[in-house]
């Protein structure tokens, strides 16, 4: 290049990087794993919608776009961690109906059926405690708040296995059973919860730390069974 000749422009400069933007769907999976330990560490009443964004990184007005409310958030963080157990319940008792055709159900098959799947979702290694806290609150937050929730995400459910039963008692009332039923959900709350292990004990009770699921998953369906076939006594 002589004198004379002018000077190449200097190549421009790449454009700084803006804002990464996150997709709609990381922002609704955020927000539900901030809800799913809120709502654990302090109920439904105590955890506020904007705690809640705050704790996922974004604004109420997301919260609203993706569920709209925080009672349907709640029943989104609820149905996101319910709804294997659900499926694996209904392929369960599917594949139970199918061997059975038209005959009686197995009482302990169908009851395996309902409580197993919350054992295996419970032990997978990405659940947290959170989800097992959540459960619980179902059975202890305001009425009004989780009574429509309960029938939303598990009403279908109830109704399915409450018909299982009784074809398994044939004999036995549906009043009956509809009882039953409530006490097996109790007893299961109590133990897929935690409480099995951490209620405390009175002194010289034996230990219960070291059971397995399978112990304690075999045991539940021999004492619920027991009671489901406990001679019939009049509610009146």
């Amino acid at each position: 290049m002589t004198g004379s000749e002018p000077a190449a422009a200097p190549a421009p400069l790449p454009a700084a990087p803006g804002p990464r933007r996150r997709h709609p769907e990381d922002t609704k999976e955020r927000l539900l794993d901030a809800a799913e330990r809120l709502f654990a560490e302090r109920g439904f009443e105590g955890a506020s919608l904007r705690a809640v964004t705050h704790a996922a990184g974004t604004s109420v007005s997301a919260a609203h776009y993706h569920f709209g409310s925080k009672e349907a958030l709640l029943v989104a963080t609820i149905r996101r961690r319910a709804e294997p157990v659900v499926r694996a319940r209904a392929a369960r008792l599917d594949e139970i109906e199918r061997r059975a055709g038209a005959g009686p159900l197995p009482l302990e098959e169908v009851l395996d059926a309902f409580l197993r799947p919350i054992f295996e979702e419970r032990a997978r290694p990405e659940r947290s405690d959170d989800f097992r806290r959540i459960a619980a609150r179902l059975f202890s937050d305001p009425p009004r708040v989780v009574a429509s929730l309960k029938r939303e995400v598990f009403g279908s459910t109830a109704e399915r296995f409450l018909d299982a039963l009784a074809r398994a008692l044939p004999e036995k009332p549906r009043m009956l059973i509809a009882l039953d039923l409530q006490f097996l959900v109790g007893v299961m709350v109590h133990v897929t919860s935690g409480h099995l292990r951490d209620v405390p004990a009175p002194r010289g009770w034996p230990r219960l730390e070291g059971l397995s699921d399978d112990a304690v998953l075999g045991r539940m369906i021999e004492f619920v069974a027991a009671g489901l076939r406990a001679p019939r006594r009049s509610l009146r």
